[in-house]
């Protein structure tokens, strides 16, 4: 396990548990984006009904290096994945805030 962490702050996500992302891995979209807030986590899945009182856990804590990435722009981005020390998931939008554009 590394030191690496990958931080929650989408409160609304269903699979937000603590700010712990429980959904064992994530999609973040954006092929061309180059900046912020053209990045999306697709595994994003909004508590908006209120039938959750817990995180759906469907493969437990996600690792950033669980993490599918696709915002080809972004200096974290190596083939596929996220070589970022910590990650960290837009509590209204579900962006990845953590891009930079190459």
């Amino acid at each position: 396990m590394s030191n690496k962490k990958l931080y929650c702050s989408a409160t609304n996500c269903a699979h937000n548990y603590n700010n712990d992302c429980r959904a064992g891995s994530i999609h973040i979209r954006g092929n061309s984006a180059v900046k912020t807030s053209e990045t999306t986590c697709s595994t994003y899945f909004a508590d908006s009904v209120g039938f959750f009182t817990s995180a759906i856990e469907v493969g437990g804590d996600t690792d950033p290096e669980n993490i599918i990435c696709e915002a080809y722009n972004c200096v974290y981005n190596k083939d596929l994945g996220c070589t970022a020390s910590n990650v960290n998931i837009n509590s209204h939008f579900s962006s990845c805030e953590t891009f930079k554009c190459k």
